[in-house]
């Protein structure tokens, strides 16, 4: 009777093990501050979810709410440096994201200048900000900052390429 009991504990307490690893989360598309590498201390000052039409203006690039579906799924999330630096970073998902880089570069470019940058990037100036703009194998991610702060173009482009590849390493 006891043995029995026993048992039934364990494959009570394995079955409730099993549940909760079904329930964990999925790795976030979104950085952590410890993957902002530049020297400084960074940390996150707000993270947030919704559509493409729930993204505040400030965070849409350039502006233009044209580069990617309103119903598309998105996450954003903003850090901070101990020097006033500031960084943010959107990622849109069920999205072409091929496409969705097509038109950052095109609908940027109508109201600035756009770079191509290895990676792939786009690198996108206007009205004073600076947005890198990367594509993962099936998420399009932007990264703001603003010009003449203190993060600079590269430090920029060094966070839009390791967003790249730390979304190209979930969809794996």
């Amino acid at each position: 009777m006891n043995r029995t009991i026993a048992i039934i504990a364990v494959l009570l307490c394995t079955a409730c093990g099993a549940a909760t690893a079904q329930k964990a989360d999925p790795p976030s598309p979104l950085l952590s501050p410890d993957q902002l590498k530049d020297g400084r201390t960074w940390t996150v000052a707000g993270t947030s979810h919704g559509t493409w039409r729930d993204l505040d203006a400030d965070l849409v690039p350039c502006g233009n709410r044209d580069i990617a579906p309103v119903a598309a799924p998105v996450q954003w999330r903003s850090f901070t440096a101990a020097d006033g630096a500031m960084v943010t970073q959107v990622v849109v998902e069920d999205v072409d994201a091929m496409d969705a880089f097509k038109r950052f570069y095109a609908e940027c470019g109508a109201v600035g200048s756009v770079d191509s940058m290895a990676g792939p990037k786009n690198v996108a100036r206007h009205d004073g900000e600076l947005e890198v703009a990367a594509m993962s194998k099936d998420r399009f991610v932007v990264l703001g900052g603003v010009l003449g702060g203190t993060v600079s173009d590269e430090q920029l482009r060094s966070f839009a390429e390791t967003a790249r590849l730390h979304l190209d390493g979930l969809s794996s």
